[in-house]
């Protein structure tokens, strides 16, 4: 009998939801399952939401799991699986990988990284920078993460530090950012900064709208209102694509990568709407050989 494919599973930690797959060595997606985050329980309760997503598919991937993987938001040390800091989870010096390791039903390795490395590492293998050794992946969820490849290899930095990009500082005098620091690009470009800007247009009253601001109001809300006509949302979408050229026209003039991905929840679903005001700020900024 031949031995049973090897597989892994991959945990995707957000601020707002947790993602977990069952995977091949192909990059193939053999099952999922995803719960909300639940942070303002504390920690040990996303723990306990990580390692039942992990046991869950454990039972489907049965032995032939041989390792998991997670993502984390924050700064990460991947070599002791700690998460030195996660500002949007509160977390300090969180050892990741043993809690889910003295959670979870078998023995295996659990590995840990900062989520946009671990995205832009999973576009160079399976994805749209297979075939491009010089890319910068932009991953715009809750916050926005950002990872580099330059000539075939991730761009770490001395601390595993490179490319913070959501922590950069596009306005000094703008949202106070949970970093402490005032407008971080994440306070923007986010599907958090895009309800933020939403609700300080609503009190405004500026431009008409179909929104109302409630403790519900989405992302997606804004998106589906964009794509209507909506006078606020349009507004909206365009300062978020404004302040999102900016970003990629500063990649592209210091790093000159061959291609720019957008990822995350926001940045796949908000793509369409994004693309236009990109593009112009990127002709105003980016000098054309």
């Amino acid at each position: 009998m031949a031995a049973a494919e090897p597989l892994a599973i991959g945990v995707d930690v957000g601020a707002t939801k947790i993602a977990a797959a069952l995977v091949n060595r192909r990059g193939d997606v053999l099952a999922t399952s995803r719960r909300p985050t639940n942070r303002q329980q504390g920690t040990a309760v996303v723990m306990d939401t990580i390692a039942a997503l992990v046991n869950e598919l454990l039972v489907q991937g049965d032995t032939a799991v041989t390792g998991i993987g997670i993502g984390s938001p924050g700064l990460v040390d991947p070599e002791a699986g700690i998460v030195r800091e996660a500002v949007n989870l509160d977390w300090q010096d969180v050892p990741l990988a043993a809690h889910i390791q003295s959670r979870i039903a078998a023995d295996l390795p659990v590995y840990v990284h900062r989520d946009a490395y671990a995205e832009v590492l999973g576009e160079a293998y399976f994805g749209a920078g297979q075939d491009c050794p010089n890319f910068v992946y932009l991953g715009i969820g809750s916050g926005l993460g950002g990872g580099v490849i330059v000539n075939g290899q991730l761009v770490t930095g001395a601390d595993n530090r490179a490319s913070e990009i959501g922590h950069l500082s596009l306005d000094t005098h703008g949202r106070l950012c949970n970093c402490g620091l005032h407008g971080c690009a994440e306070t923007v470009v986010s599907g958090t900064g895009v309800v933020n800007q939403a609700r300080e247009l609503l009190d405004s009253g500026e431009y008409p709208t179909t929104l109302a601001d409630t403790a519900d109001l989405t992302s997606r809300q804004i998106i589906a209102a964009a794509e209507k006509g909506d006078g606020l949302a349009t507004a909206v979408i365009q300062k978020t694509a404004c302040w999102l050229g900016q970003i990629i026209a500063m990649y592209a003039i210091i790093l000159n990568p061959r291609r720019i991905v957008i990822g995350g929840g926001f940045g796949k679903e908000a793509f369409h709407l994004l693309l236009p005001g990109v593009r112009d700020v990127l002709r105003q900024r980016v000098l054309r050989s």
